[in-house]
């Protein structure tokens, strides 16, 4: 019975504290789930530096806040998320972006402007899952609009260094 308790008084604290999970954010109209521990994640500023990239992406895809209504944007701690049957570092599926907030090479991103949230909400705005495209291969005016920003470490402040190539694509799959 003490053992019942104790995973039961376990349970509610999790769910008291949200758990991993930090839902109930919203980003002009775009609803958001952190499932990351990633510092960037867990800053205070990460509402408006998400607003800010995805206002800076929506410019370049030439789409609008419209063009995200009822998706909603998944921050994980995941090395990959699937997309397509494959293992990929974000997906645009089903009414949900899922962006990973760490690269299996290049460890934890410091700010959400190094995912590849860009190159997901441009799957929101325009489709193109075969990265037709010519802009899959640009983003110098996105990575000009977000350049100089502050970044988040484990211990402490960090560069945001934005790399275009994170975003970019060749034509076809």
């Amino acid at each position: 019975m003490a053992r019942i308790l104790s995973t039961l008084t376990t349970l509610l604290a999790l769910a008291a504290c949200g758990g991993p999970e930090r839902g109930g954010l919203e980003v002009r109209g775009l609803d958001v789930v952190v499932d990351s521990a990633a510092p960037f994640a867990r800053s205070g500023d990460l509402p408006a530096r998400l607003e800010s990239t995805a206002e800076a992406a929506l410019v370049y895809w030439g789409g609008s806040w419209a063009d995200l209504d009822g998706y909603t944007l998944r921050l994980t701690d995941a090395a990959s998320v699937p997309c397509g049957g494959e293992a990929s570092l974000g997906c645009t599926a089903g009414g949900e972006i899922a962006v990973v907030t760490a690269d299996p090479g290049a460890g934890t991103f410091a700010c959400v402007e190094q995912t590849v949230l860009v190159h997901e909400i441009g799957h929101a705005v325009i489709g193109d899952p075969w990265h037709e495209d010519p802009r899959w291969m640009g983003f110098e005016p996105v990575a000009e609009a977000l350049a100089g920003r502050a970044g988040y470490g484990a211990d402490g402040p960090a560069d945001c260094l934005i790399t275009r190539s994170t975003w970019q694509h060749p034509g076809g799959r």
